[in-house]
């Protein structure tokens, strides 16, 4: 008897295992981006910004998934339902925009609700109701699931199966109390309960449509319950930029029961998630604080000018101004360009830099003006660690790092992100042969080193 090719297949089944001794380094890397966003969480939220985060999140898991939704109808959906004004009001319809609207707004109202194939189901139905090819929606699928593809040899292969449809509201109510069940005290109990309940309820591939929209929100759902807030997490959107890797890692838990490799790759997206949340977080904190410290010096147009840097967040709000940007955003001449800038220097709400004609004026705020405040998650000297690699061996890459900085790939990789995001070090070149630079240095000439050189 042949056997078992998938992991529900297996008599063990659910009882996955992995070492928890190969994820020290990735769950230390949780626990200090966990403590970071519930630090971040005891201040209050704006609520455009919560509306902009469940929208963003919505339209982006719809995207991996390849459906397209309308971002203005789902934005004026979630503005509405939270009664949050800042959204053009649309006359679309479009069902699947206002499913996925629905859905996200459902995962955040049910934070503290328990787990069950009711909610399962009911979240299945509001991101479904009304699906223009006649998905069954919170229905449990009444059909086989089965993946195929192809080689060049045009032989046939089942990449995926899931159980056979009688098996579903079986393997769902096992699902539920296993999860129930579950440890959620410490960060790492939540971080290993959000990373092993996805692949266990794509095993199950429960519903005809949707699985992987669903069980992201199940994710979102563990994460602002172990923070004890109704907070909108980007799941979604740390998911989509390693989407090749997310489907190869939940291709190869499906085929096993060790999903210790999983957890490698996965609990370090939600640290980054998480990382990803208190950035967006500080720098909304960051936008009210200045605004209330300088909006009245502000005249129509200047208001106007500024409130348009902050809207390309925190990169917009740090690259400063110039009297030829003024010039081009506020559509006026030069001199009324340098005389608004200087007004604004006398009135505390620009700081000028540089001299001459390479003289910048930056929003007058710590937070958006360069500095070289320590990185907060990164200790035992990594981050200084790298920028010294960095500056010493200009573009290099991640492989150079990992055989000089005695840190795990996880740790490393954390620290060139951070470091990234503080404007002390930028990425040059292709994803295969780029590296990594001073943001400080110029670019030379030469190109940068072949990728066995690193």
């Amino acid at each position: 008897m042949p056997s078992p090719s998938f992991n529900w297949q297996r008599p063990q089944w659910p009882a996955f295992s992995f070492a928890r001794s190969a994820l020290k380094d990735e769950l230390a890397a949780f626990a200090r981006a966990f403590r970071e966003a519930k630090k971040a969480l005891r201040e209050p939220q704006d609520p455009l910004f919560v509306a902009r985060a469940l929208a963003s999140e919505a339209v982006t898991t719809s995207a991996i998934e390849g459906v397209e939704v309308d971002e203005a109808v789902v934005m004026s959906s979630i503005c509405r339902a939270l009664g949050v004004p800042g959204a053009a009001p649309t006359a679309a319809r479009d069902a699947a925009s206002e499913g996925a609207a629905r859905m996200v707004l459902a995962v955040r109202e049910d934070r503290a609700a328990p787990l069950s194939a009711a909610l399962l189901r009911r979240w299945h139905g509001l991101l479904m109701e009304g699906d223009a090819r006649g998905v069954r929606a919170g229905a449990f699928r009444d059909a086989p699931v089965r993946v195929v593809s192809v080689d060049r040899f045009g032989e046939m292969q089942t990449r995926f199966e899931a159980p056979p449809p009688e098996r579903v509201p079986e393997e769902i109510e096992r699902f539920v109390s296993v999860w129930n069940a579950a440890p959620a005290e410490t960060p790492a109990d939540i971080a290993l309960k959000a990373a092993f309940l996805h692949p266990h309820f794509e095993s199950i591939h429960p519903f005809e449509d949707g699985n992987g929209r669903v069980g992201r929100a199940l994710v979102a759902k563990v994460l602002a319950e172990g923070l004890d807030h109704p907070v909108a997490l980007p799941v979604s959107t740390f998911v989509s930029r390693h989407r090749r890797a997310y489907y190869d890692e939940l291709h190869a838990a499906s085929l096993s029961l060790d999903w210790t490799s999983w957890a490698g790759f996965f609990v370090p997206v939600l640290a980054e998630l998480l990382e990803g949340f208190v950035s967006a977080a500080r720098f909304v904190a960051a936008k009210r604080d200045y605004l209330a410290r300088h909006e009245a010096s502000f005249s129509p147009r200047a208001r106007k000018v500024v409130l348009r840097m902050f809207e390309d967040g925190e990169a917009g709000a740090k690259a400063g101004l110039s009297a030829a940007k003024w010039t081009r955003m506020a559509k006026v001449s030069k001199p009324t360009a340098t005389r608004d800038l200087a007004e604004l220097v006398q009135a505390g709400a620009l700081v000028p830099t540089g001299d001459g004609p390479q003289v910048r004026y930056l929003l007058n705020h710590p937070a958006f003006t360069p500095g070289r405040e320590p990185i907060d998650g990164i200790n035992d000297g990594i981050n200084d660690a790298i920028e010294r690699l960095v500056r010493n061996h200009p573009g290099r890459g991640v492989p150079f790092f990992l055989a000089s900085a005695k840190a795990s790939r996880a740790t490393v990789e954390r620290a060139v992100r951070a470091l990234v995001r503080a404007g002390r070090i930028e990425h040059r070149g292709s994803r295969k042969t780029g590296g990594y630079f001073p943001v400080s240095s110029t670019a030379p000439d030469a190109s940068p080193p072949s990728t066995a050189s690193r």
